[in-house]
């Protein structure tokens, strides 16, 4: 592949990023509008971001499989860091702030795309808007689409965005009634 033809890719890859972060600006603000109280708009992005969650966990897996079957939580924040978020979000992670017990832990974005091009008003974070609470959302949907629930909340702390995740329980697979196993 030529020079050029690799540029224009790179290029028009970076153009359909900044194009979905000025989207993402633009629904956010909508939003805001229709729901009025930033922390209800906080619940719809962490909705939407599970929903999209459920559907990447597919995805990720097809794409992906060589990736091993975790079976504790910090193999799976390592897939995590590693593997998924750099793989749609094209941007390192890093897991920190393990808890005792290894329930908790914080996954540190260095730089979250969808911050880059906006700077969210000090006075909606402190009435409750977590403006990457979508990121936060999509983890806990790709989590519970492979049987974990968990807890996910976002922070943005200017140079970076911190997603806090609590593992609750493992989800055991349910057979519609009357099925046997």
């Amino acid at each position: 592949m030529s020079k050029a033809i690799k540029q224009n890719l790179a290029d028009s890859k970076k153009m359909s990023a900044e194009l979905f972060c000025l989207t993402y600006g633009a629904m956010v603000t909508e939003m805001l509008k229709d729901y009025e109280d930033p922390k209800d708009v906080t619940i719809q992005l962490d909705k939407m971001g599970f929903n999209m969650g459920t559907r990447l966990a597919d995805d990720f897996l097809a794409k992906n499989a060589n990736v091993p079957r975790c079976v504790d939580t910090r193999q799976i924040a390592d897939v995590l860091c590693r593997n998924a978020i750099p793989c749609y979000l094209g941007i390192s992670a890093t897991a920190s702030s393990w808890t005792s017990g290894d329930r908790e832990f914080t996954i540190t974005l260095e730089a979250n795309p969808l911050t880059e091009l906006v700077q969210v008003p000090a006075h909606l974070v402190s009435a409750g808007l977590s403006y990457s609470q979508l990121i936060a959302g999509a983890i806990r949907g790709a989590l519970e689409a492979v049987h974990f629930k968990v807890y996910a909340s976002a922070t943005d702390t200017g140079a970076n965005t911190e997603i806090r995740i609590r593992f609750d329980q493992v989800l055991k697979d349910s057979l519609p009634a009357g099925e046997d196993d």
